[in-house]
């Protein structure tokens, strides 16, 4: 099977029309996370980038719903499934800060990354559909399963802390969330007034300290 990203034999008109496509989409993901989803017209989207009105509908047949599902689903297939491929090559041998720090590094390095796609899972509720809320949930609920089996480790080794492996969890993740949500909307004037390595170094400390035997 060719990778995504593979252009092996590609000709420069296919990969002219990979480029606009690209251009296509990251125009409709700006604008979407900027004035929304209903409040963005097609035309807006190719006059974003200096393109034709007409040849959105040549790379998109279905408009801008077409390209709102392709934003969400690379992100959901493709981020998350890389968070999940990252969590399971985490060692239970490593110490357990060094396993929550990288723990967050994996989640901001692959989730936290586009902040216009965040946006729009933020804003666009309404236009997700039924199969997809299903899946994005199902995502959620692996990793929780992923950090549970891994926090019962420790715990089996007596190294923290035993009582509902759920609220471990849902405590350290519901931090690492937090940070994000406030960066997405308020920037540089988030409640933290610290970078991302000074809050996840005080989420992990913080924790560590509540799970202390």
């Amino acid at each position: 099977m060719k990778a995504k990203n593979d252009t092996t034999n590609l000709t420069s008109r296919d990969l002219q029309a990979m480029e606009r496509r690209e251009q296509l989409l990251n125009s409709a993901k700006e604008l979407f996370a900027l004035q929304g989803y209903h409040a963005t017209t097609t035309r807006q989207i190719t006059k974003n980038i200096g393109m034709a009105d007409g040849l959105i509908y040549h790379y998109f047949p279905e408009g801008k719903k077409q390209i709102l599902d392709l934003i969400l689903n690379e992100f959901l297939e493709e981020r998350y499934l890389l968070v999940e491929s990252e969590i399971a090559a985490l060692k239970e041998t490593m110490p357990i800060k060094e396993l929550l720090i990288s723990l967050g590094n994996i989640f901001f390095t692959y989730i936290a990354k586009d902040k216009n796609v965040l946006m729009i899972l933020l804003k666009e509720k309404s236009v997700f559909s039924e199969e997809y809320t299903k899946s994005f949930n199902q995502h959620v609920n692996l990793l929780m399963e992923q950090t549970m089996k891994l926090i019962q480790v420790y715990v089996d080794r007596k190294e923290i802390r035993s009582f509902d492996p759920f609220m471990m969890v849902n405590q350290f993740w519901s931090a690492i969330y937090s940070y994000i949500v406030q960066d997405v909307f308020f920037d540089n004037h988030n409640m933290y007034h610290s970078n991302r390595d000074s809050y996840l170094k005080q989420i992990v400390d913080y924790t560590l300290l509540t799970w202390k035997i």
